[in-house]
């Protein structure tokens, strides 16, 4: 008799996973984007409201929450309902900040569970008017006769990591700007009140393709063939100064396995089409297999990398 009531527990513990997944999503579902609108997470995450709206026929929306280089929306899933209908948009600064910021309100390891990698990208360096960079050459020369302001989403932020890994690589001191997100620090690059922004490829292309903006480097070893005509930073002799992108999708960890994969599934689908990938090429992305095991593994193993270069660099917690 005993055993018997376990596996009924057992069975009602599992029946509102599967009725989940089943009728999973049965109301409109949230797309949190933790940085302003206009950069390349609100470009991919429009994206994907739409796309999905269009295959389960339901609502899926976008919020944007900025601020705390991404960590204030991040938190507010982090502590929502556990039941898929609401979801973050993760990019690197998930894991840049999870080895500096203190503060976050909740544990990246811990509290959110990743659902896909939704694709890969590049980081580059571009430069404003006002101080003419063309190469890192340039930019090695003009930090020797004056300051180099930079702008960033935020202390811990990838483009602060991004931006320090490259003074480390190139022996440079550039001087950190902080914004709520990287389309702020944009805009005043573009009026020349700072000198670069180190980010996220897919958000600076638009600036830099209407020429509002320099293309100086990509953070890679291999062009992006999203701008093939600027060069890596490798090229210019500078192979340390490589570092990827992501952009990711996660949810409190006590949503339901099912619910997880229905999600993973869902994303997969509408990122492997070819109207799929080709949109993701435009902003310098390139869609992922990852399950989410893989995708946890892999943010562990950005937190050990980026956790090692913050104790070299001495960029300490908050």
């Amino acid at each position: 008799m005993k055993m018997l009531i376990k596996t009924l527990l057992v069975i009602a513990t599992l029946i509102p996973c599967l009725g989940n997944a089943q009728d999973y999503p049965s109301k409109t579902v949230t797309i949190v984007i933790p940085f302003p609108a206009g950069g390349s997470n609100d470009t991919i995450g429009r994206y994907l409201a739409d796309s999905l709206g269009k295959l389960w026929k339901q609502t899926v929306i976008v919020e944007n929450k900025p601020g705390g280089g991404s960590s204030i929306g991040t938190s507010y899933v982090a502590k929502s309902a556990p039941d898929g209908y609401k979801v973050v948009l993760v990019s690197a600064s998930y894991t840049t900040n999870a080895v500096t910021r203190s503060d976050q309100g909740f544990d990246p390891l811990k509290d959110l569970k990743p659902v896909s990698m939704v694709a890969r990208g590049h980081n580059a360096i571009v430069t404003g008017p006002r101080v003419p960079i063309a190469t890192l050459a340039d930019l090695a020369k003009a930090s020797k006769a004056q300051p180099i302001f930079y702008g960033t989403a935020g202390v811990g932020s990838a483009q602060h990591f991004n931006a320090e890994l490259l003074n480390d690589a190139m022996g440079i001191q550039m001087q950190a700007v902080p914004y709520k997100g990287g389309q702020e620090a944009m805009l005043d690059l573009m009026a020349g009140r700072i000198d670069v922004v180190v980010g996220s490829l897919g958000g600076l292309l638009s600036q830099v393709n209407s020429g509002k903006a320099k293309g100086v480097a990509v953070l890679s070893k291999e062009r992006s063939p999203a701008a093939p005509n600027i060069p890596t930073a490798t090229e210019q002799g500078y192979p340390n100064a490589v570092v990827e992108n992501y952009w990711a999708v996660f949810v409190p960890s006590a949503t339901p396995p099912a619910v997880i994969n229905k999600l993973n599934q869902s994303i997969k689908t509408v990122t492997q089409t070819p109207e799929g990938r080709a949109f993701l090429a435009k902003v310098d992305g390139e869609p992922t297999n990852l399950t989410p095991d893989e995708v946890s593994a892999h943010v562990k193993k950005e937190i050990e990398y980026w956790g090692k270069l913050a104790k070299k660099l001495n960029l300490t917690p908050n």
